[in-house]
């Protein structure tokens, strides 16, 4: 059975563009068009939604990284910059103190030379000294006068002799003199000095002897002191 279509002759003479195969061909293109207006339209929304989540994701993803990068590296160099800073302040102390000993090597040598040139002028009686027991009076070698702070050929009395000890010495040598006369027993003592001119304090080792006279009364203390130099017993 075949059925018969009919069509209303003047609606499709108002839509007709020419023959038969003209109007399959525009038809087919206005189509077509459409078709793909539609593709690309639902194309662009798809693209608008995935600028939307995806690169934004990606975005705070590269930032995240950055700032973690960012305070890596900046721990890294507060690290580096308290290494640096310590190692400067140890060499500035090791530096401190090379410039101390050096000082009080300076100081050492001098005295040494002091010392080495007066014992050319002085002979054997540089590091003499005497104490006598009835005037109490005090002498010392002119080098030792120097090396007190007192006038040349002064001869100062015990108890201004013992001013120039340090007082954190001075009763303990005020002892010893005394045992000495008292028993005979053997000076022996190592002290500190402060010289009356301000110079720096010296560390003195002194020893000596008493000597009586015909009917074994004391006459006097003498001895000989020399310089010594141990840092130890200066920082006390």
């Amino acid at each position: 059975m075949i059925l018969q279509i009919q069509l209303n002759t003047p609606i499709l003479n108002y839509f007709s563009v020419g023959s038969t195969w003209q109007n399959i061909a525009f038809y087919t293109t206005i189509s077509g068009l459409i078709y793909i207006n539609i593709f690309l339209t639902r194309r662009k929304k798809t693209y608008k939604v995935q600028s939307i989540t995806g690169p934004s994701d990606e975005n705070e993803s590269i930032l995240s990284a950055s700032n973690n990068t960012g305070l890596k590296t900046t721990a890294d160099l507060n690290i580096e910059i308290a290494t640096l800073r310590n190692e400067l302040l140890a060499i500035g102390e090791e530096l401190e103190l090379s410039y101390m000993k050096s000082d009080r090597l300076n100081d050492q040598l001098s005295e040494i030379l002091d010392s080495l040139e007066l014992t050319v002028a002085y002979d054997h009686t540089l590091w003499d000294w005497s104490l006598d027991f009835n005037s109490r009076e005090v002498t010392f070698s002119e080098y030792g006068l120097r090396l007190r702070g007192f006038p040349a050929n002064s001869k100062p009395v015990f108890d201004e002799a013992i001013k120039v000890v340090d007082s954190r010495y001075r009763q303990a040598v005020i002892d010893a003199v005394e045992k000495s006369f008292k028993t005979g027993a053997d000076f022996s003592m190592t002290y500190l000095i402060n010289p009356l001119d301000g110079g720096r304090p010296k560390e003195i080792k002194s020893a000596g002897r008493v000597q009586y006279n015909e009917h074994g009364a004391p006459v006097k203390l003498f001895g000989t002191f020399t310089l010594t130099y141990t840092p130890p017993l200066i920082k006390k």
